[in-house]
Formats: C-alpha cells, sequence, structure tokens
C-alpha cells in the first residue's frame, strides 16, 4: 500500500518562467561582476555557481540567496562583496522565476484527502522556490533538499532522509519524476515504486513501474494500490 508520494521538482512540479529572449544568467552575472570592478566572464562563473549549488549548498555553507552568491565569489578567489552578493540575489531572483504546473494543486490536495504523505525531494535550494507553494497555498509533509539531505541527487542519502522523515518504508513510497537517472534509478533500487512523468514527449522508461502525462494519474495508481 503506497502511504506518501515523493516528487521530483524541476519539470514536475514547477517549470521556469523565463523569456526566451533574455540572454543566458550566467552572462548576465558575469557582467554585474564587470560592471562592479571584477574580470570575470561567462564560464568561469557558470563553473564557481555550480560548484556553490553542488558542493557547498549540501554542506549549509551558502544558505540564504546573499550568502549562495558571497560564497560564488569566494570560488573565484575573490572576497565575499556583500553589495555585489545582494546585487547578484536580486537579479537572480528576477531571471530564475518558477511557476506551479496546472495539475499540481489539484493533485496534491486529492492526495491530501486521501490520507497520503507528500514530500518534495530536489537538489535545488529552498529559497528558490518555497514562496512558490505558499503563494498558491500548497501544503507538503516534507520538502528535502540538498541542504536538509547534506547531499545531492543520485546519491542514495537524499532519498533515505525523505524516507526516514515520512517514517514509511522504501516499498510505501511512491516516487515521481521526469529523469529516469536520478527519479528512476536510485528510487528502484532502494526497493521504492518510481513513476516517469512525460510531459511533452512518449518516452520508454523500463525500470519505471508506471509512465504518466499528467500528475492527475496518479490518483489512478493510487487507488490500484489499495
Amino acid at each position: 500500500m503506497i502511504k506518501a508520494i515523493v516528487f521530483d521538482l524541476a519539470g514536475t512540479l514547477v517549470y521556469g518562467e523565463e523569456d526566451t529572449a533574455t540572454e543566458d544568467k550566467d552572462e548576465v552575472f558575469s557582467r554585474i561582476m564587470r560592471e562592479n570592478g571584477y574580470d570575470v566572464y561567462y564560464q568561469e562563473f557558470k563553473a564557481a555557481r555550480h560548484l556553490v549549488f553542488f558542493v557547498d549548498y549540501p554542506r549549509r555553507r551558502a544558505n540564504t540567496p546573499e550568502e549562495f552568491y558571497a560564497k560564488v565569489m569566494e570560488r573565484l578567489e575573490i572576497p565575499a562583496d556583500l553589495r555585489v552578493a545582494a546585487e547578484l540575489a536580486q537579479k537572480s531572483a528576477e531571471l530564475e522565476r518558477m511557476k506551479l504546473f496546472d495539475d499540481v494543486v489539484s493533485t496534491i490536495n486529492a492526495l491530501k484527502a486521501r490520507g497520503i504523505k507528500t514530500a518534495i525531494l530536489t537538489t535545488i535550494p529552498l529559497w528558490m522556490f518555497q514562496h512558490v507553494f505558499e503563494a498558491n497555498h500548497v501544503k507538503i509533509d516534507f520538502i528535502c533538499t540538498a541542504r536538509e539531505a547534506k547531499a545531492v541527487k543520485p546519491n542514495p542519502k537524499i532519498y533515505k532522509c525523505v524516507l526516514n522523515t515520512l517514517q514509511v518504508k522504501p516499498e510505501e513510497a511512491l516516487m515521481v519524476g521526469d529523469t529516469p537517472e536520478i527519479d528512476i534509478t536510485t528510487p528502484k533500487k532502494l526497493g521504492m515504486k518510481a513513476v516517469m512523468l512525460c510531459r511533452d514527449e512518449v518516452r520508454e522508461v523500463k525500470q519505471a513501474d508506471h509512465i504518466i502525462h499528467s500528475l492527475t494519474e496518479l490518483l489512478n495508481i493510487i487507488q490500484e494500490t489499495v
């Protein structure tokens, strides 16, 4: 019996509300650096940002947007300039807007009504998306980012963190996501059920227990397991 559903974030629950005409965000960030007197260009800024994203944030060294970009500067071997870090954080909020997919609110509410626990499992920092769920009054039982688990996908630690927090066995949990390598393969190895979400294209993922095209289909899957 399924007692909990664990959701991937990007591409599953949210999507980026980005202007396709906007230049690459790392070029925007590096230009801000140059305007403030730092000789930094696109590729090195991107590399430093990824280091902070995947290494420092999970180790709790970048807990706010301002701390995140101060740490990026340190990775670039530049003394942290808090004024510039705040400017980068503000620009990040403008460029990295997220929206919920249309089927999220109704599906989460329906799962709640059936007594199913819910969780979000993502490497993305909490401050980048939490406000989107709060604004839409979507209540999730546990949001697990790389910071909470001290690990990033597909490290088994991040999945085990969710299972332990929700107090469910692997076979009682169902993982839903859109990337086979991190949303299907590792959860299956741990004994979880896994659902592949294909919103825009039909894909065959042999390891997945189910393939769906909308989150609303989860309600039928839950009914089948009762």
